[in-house]
């Protein structure tokens, strides 16, 4: 009776580390042959950035970024909601949806166009509640390019050549890593 009694809190103890190790996130995420650190592992709102080792949140070239929405359900009605967003908050972001598959690829800039962003998003169903999100970005500063009109163009062509093959990635990728 005493070993089925400590077999017993033996067992209790393993599902409540499962459960809290179902709740961290992970420290890194190899993708397109790059490793991305988690930059914010005390995220409030469940959505985590993972940058290169030498970004920073304030100034960074490439980040994925995997999110939790616990209202949404739906997929395709994400990817459209969001793609719709997109447009509302930038005027002139040009925006590529995939209903069908749930994914997004897009080009925006903030007004003073200091830089343009290249993304793709798939929406996903959540381990628990909700969808997640798994993006990946890439942002073209115009300090670094000569001026927002080479920006503009270097982002443009990043996405005309690379649409596709980052659309792909970020699908194969997405059901590896979850919020929750």
């Amino acid at each position: 009776m005493k070993n089925l009694f400590k077999m017993f809190l033996v067992l209790i103890n393993i599902v409540a580390l499962s459960q809290c190790m179902a709740v961290a996130q992970i420290d890194k995420i190899k993708f397109d042959k790059q490793t991305y650190l988690l930059s914010n592992p005390e995220s409030k709102t469940k959505s985590y950035d993972y940058l290169l080792k030498d970004d920073n949140a304030g100034s960074w070239h490439t980040k994925i970024q995997i999110s939790n929405f616990p209202d949404l359900t739906n997929p395709t009605d994400a990817s459209a909601q969001y793609a719709h967003e997109i447009q509302e908050k930038t005027k002139g972001a040009s925006v590529l949806l995939y209903p069908d598959a749930a994914i997004v690829g897009f080009l925006t800039y903030p007004e003073n166009k200091e830089y343009y962003e290249y993304n793709t998003a798939i929406y996903q169903p959540a381990k628990t509640k909700g969808l997640d999100r798994f993006s990946f970005a890439k942002r073209f500063y115009a300090s670094e390019l000569g001026g927002a009109e080479e920006a503009r163009k270097k982002a443009i062509d990043f996405a005309e050549k690379n649409n596709k093959k980052y659309m792909e990635m970020v699908s194969k990728e997405a059901p590896k890593y979850k919020v929750d």
